[in-house]
């Protein structure tokens, strides 16, 4: 009897483990569909195919037509307009001269005028220094009496101005020598090993507002006038504003160093 229900246990362990294989590996049998079905299936799949297919070619066509018009809209874009102070063409050196990067003699008349307004601003500063007061330190109790009205000129205590060639040297870093100052020839002078200043203040014109170089009046190798003009706010005596009108000139030395030449302290 023992030997019976031992047996009968292992055909149903046997039977068990049959059955779990099969489901593990998914080998159950399955119908076969019928050739009709195939082609009914092979037919609906191919038109969805199709379908699909010219959805997405309508989709990047769209796409294409979309990128190619923001494309269009970039390239239409304003040009951003040329740095009014030259694009880099030139700048000051240590003393207020302007030095010309490029070419001069390819340079259009926009980039000349940018940098002759950086000269006769410089000039301008240059020239006030120079003629009201004076840049040097001066010993006001050590002075000399010249001139035909005994003016007092005061000694310069600066140890690197000794003579009055030395002022000059000073004044025509920016200044050329083209064109001598009559002023400065009025305010220092040099007696003894020493220089002295007149050390003189003048007024301003208070109705003075600004200079703007407006043209190229001529041009040579060595030398450009333009034409400033100088803006008067019009509040003396209740006027009206007006300009006026100069000439200003660089001269160039050196081939690129601009100096002031001919020059009207506006104020």
């Amino acid at each position: 009897m023992k030997k019976i229900i031992a047996v009968i246990a292992a055909a149903a362990v046997c039977a068990g483990a049959a059955s779990c294989n099969k489901q593990k590996t998914g080998k159950v049998p399955h119908p076969k569909p019928k050739a009709e079905e195939n082609t009914s299936t092979q037919a609906d799949q191919l038109s969805e195919l199709t379908t699909t297919t010219r959805q997405n070619s309508k989709t990047t066509t769209k796409k294409t037509t979309t990128t190619s018009t923001t494309t269009t809209a970039k390239a239409t874009e304003p040009v951003t307009q040329p740095d009014p102070l030259g694009s880099g063409a030139f700048e000051y050196d240590d003393s207020g001269a302007v030095i010309f990067n490029a070419d001069i003699r390819s340079a259009n008349d926009k980039t000349l005028i940018a940098a002759a307004q950086a000269l006769f601003d410089s000039a301008c500063r240059t020239e006030w220094n120079f003629t009201v007061g004076c840049p040097y330190n001066v010993d006001m109790n050590n002075y000399i009496e010249a001139g035909s009205f005994s003016w007092r000129y005061y000694r310069i205590t600066d140890s690197n101005i000794s003579s009055y060639d030395d002022i000059l040297n000073e004044y025509h870093k920016v200044f050329s020598s083209r064109y001598p100052s009559t002023e400065i020839q009025n305010l220092y002078c040099d007696s003894g090993g020493s220089a002295y200043a007149l050390c003189g203040n003048r007024g301003a014109n208070i109705y003075y507002s600004s200079s703007k170089i407006i043209d190229v009046k001529s041009r040579s190798d060595d030398e450009i006038v333009f034409t400033v003009e100088n803006y008067y706010d019009g509040s003396d005596y209740d006027s009206s504003a007006h300009t006026e009108t100069e000439e200003f000139s660089a001269v160039i030395e050196n081939g690129n160093v601009w100096k002031a030449g001919k020059f009207k302290l506006p104020y």
